[in-house]
């Protein structure tokens, strides 16, 4: 069976040379899910490129951005039908509980419980639990992006079925190690966080699988070739 090679959250527009990596994914049959961070670049970026093929554009409202932009969650509800691919969004307690960004939050997900067809990135840093409170159990796939909860936390959310997107940087700490060991198997997936890793900061050329298949091999006790068709699988089965 084929391996694919995807990223389910990468944030490619705020590289100055988009197109160029634009085209590099196409022509090397990455399976890539762009991040947006405000509604008006989602419409934006998917009526420029209609006809990508390996390319998906994800409405998002980042929780870091509500305060300034929180005005725009009425087109994100207006452009939710018309995408399956919803990210970034979620809370970010890192400075504080924020009001506008939970009730935010709040009518996003709301929203979104209409449908059952959606892959759902979200955004929980210092929050999680709060998060976990708000989707609870989801209809639509759910993906915790780049996961740094407390163990607890990390068991309400695999109680829930969610998905966990894991990234490079995150192979490489002792509590992003410790974190993956304990996730089911059949729930990571790959994501680039691109340009927020250390890897993709100042030299992404998109294609990091090799050294992202041999740390997560040593961590989860398998081989390379076993990895890569686990994480392929995984996203076979998102898709479903």
């Amino acid at each position: 069976m084929r391996i694919l090679k995807y990223d389910t959250h990468t944030h490619l527009d705020l590289y100055d040379d988009f197109e160029t990596k634009l085209k590099y994914i196409e022509k090397n049959e990455i399976y890539t899910i762009v991040m947006t961070n405000v509604p008006k670049l989602y419409k934006k970026y998917k009526d420029k490129y209609p006809n990508l093929k390996f390319t998906r554009f994800s409405l998002g409202l980042h929780p870091e951005l509500v305060i300034q932009y929180g005005n725009q969650l009425k087109l994100f509800l207006d452009y939710l039908p018309e995408s399956k691919y919803i990210g970034e969004i979620g809370l970010d307690y890192s400075k504080g509980i924020i009001v506008d960004q939970k009730q935010t939050f709040e009518r996003i997900i709301e929203s979104c419980n209409t449908f059952e067809d959606k892959i759902i990135s979200i955004h929980s840093r210092k929050a999680t639990d709060s998060v976990i409170d708000i989707v609870g159990e989801s209809k639509n796939k759910i993906i915790l992006h780049w996961f740094t909860g407390s163990k607890k936390e990390l068991e309400r959310a695999i109680d829930k079925g969610y998905y966990f997107s894991v990234n490079s940087d995150m192979l490489v700490t002792k509590k992003g190690t410790a974190l993956i060991s304990e996730i089911p198997s059949n729930k990571l997936l790959i994501e680039s966080d691109s340009p927020f890793t250390k890897q993709t900061r100042n030299n992404f050329t998109v294609d990091y699988f090799d050294d992202f298949y041999m740390n997560a091999s040593k961590i989860l006790g398998k081989t390379v070739d076993e990895v890569e068709l686990l994480f392929s699988e995984n996203f076979r089965t998102l898709l479903k």
